[in-house]
């Protein structure tokens, strides 16, 4: 299960907290409490968090969340899939749905330019200034690039992301799984850049998968598609299944030299000792928030040669050692 930092949980709200919308009503029957959100290390499920996202669009009937001046009706992004799913290919499907939702004037403008790099979405904002995180202005970059995965039934690869303003140092880490590509910030637009392949790739969803991943929304456009093939997410789907795996055991695991799976990792943002550190906070949690394991059990289920070492990573993480983060848990 996909799990999401807390960071976004507590960010996602701030448009509905500005129209006067109290954050325990939004979450309430999500099975989320706000007081975690806060927690050094603590993560929640994809579900959960595209449960709040639903929540708020039905307490102020906008799906752009409170982030511009007029609000978009829920409903407008189904009506813009329904329109993508008529493209010829997966970039005219796109362009169609940019169409639509500039038509609406909402405090937008998204607009699409094809070149022999890929496709490049950009979107200005009429006010950044409501969306001062800019929470929603990596939401809707993502949507794009999900809902064009979505379409092709496959990963289109992001190739480039760039961003007006600096680097977002305080979720960083989780940013790069988000946008897996080369970053550049300060720059002059707010784009990604999507593989060639998304020029001409044809669209093989149906009106009932449609149908289907509407009912779920936003589940699908919060994670990666199950297909993506980036070498982050192969090594991230091994480490998951041994922590201690080396460089060379992976290697062998996915038929690429060890020096390729570097350089692909580089190219798209990540590291292996990042992506190793990820999947073992990951387990850690559950194991202790669901399991009555010892931390020296988990410590050896991770690959820690003794638990004192994951115990110092452990309060790397979150700022508090394994067994007082399950106190924590316990208690509440």
């Amino acid at each position: 299960m996909a799990t999401i930092d807390g960071y976004y949980f507590a960010i996602c709200t701030k448009g509905a907290e500005r129209r006067g919308r109290a954050v325990a009503d939004l979450a309430a029957g999500t099975g989320l409490d706000p007081a975690d959100f806060a927690r050094p290390g603590w993560r929640g499920s994809a579900e959960a968090m595209a449960l709040l996202v639903r929540h708020i669009w039905a307490s102020l009937d906008d799906e752009w969340m409170g982030y511009t001046a007029r609000p978009v009706r829920p409903g407008s992004f189904a009506f813009a899939c329904e329109l993508a799913l008529e493209g010829g290919d997966v970039a005219d499907g796109l362009r169609r749905a940019a169409r639509f939702y500039n038509l609406l004037g909402a405090g937008i403008e998204t607009h699409l330019t094809a070149s022999d790099r890929g496709l490049a979405v950009a979107a200005r904002f009429a006010e950044p200034a409501r969306d001062p995180d800019h929470y929603f202005s990596e939401f809707w970059m993502i949507i794009w690039h999900r809902l064009a995965c979505w379409l092709a039934g496959e990963t289109i690869s992001l190739i480039e992301a760039e961003f007006d303003y600096p680097r977002p140092d305080a979720y960083f880490e989780e940013f790069k799984y988000l946008f897996p590509c080369r970053h550049r910030f300060g720059g002059g637009a707010r784009r990604i850049v999507m593989d060639a392949h998304a020029l001409h790739a044809p669209i093989r969803r149906t009106p009932a998968e449609l149908e289907a991943m509407i009912a779920a929304a936003p589940l699908d456009i919060m994670t990666i598609p199950a297909s993506d093939t980036s070498v982050a997410r192969q090594v991230r789907q091994l480490l998951t299944r041994g922590p201690d795996l080396t460089l060379e055991e992976l290697a062998q695991a996915t038929g690429l030299s060890p020096h390729k799976i570097r350089r692909l990792l580089r190219a798209e943002g990540a590291t292996l000792a990042g992506i190793r550190e990820n999947v073992r906070r990951d387990k850690a949690m559950r194991l202790l928030g669901a399991s009555n394991a010892t931390v020296e059990a988990i410590a050896e289920a991770l690959g820690y040669a003794e638990a004192r070492s994951f115990t110092r990573a452990f309060r790397h993480w979150t700022g508090c050692s394994p067994s007082a983060w399950r106190g924590g848990r316990i208690s509440r």
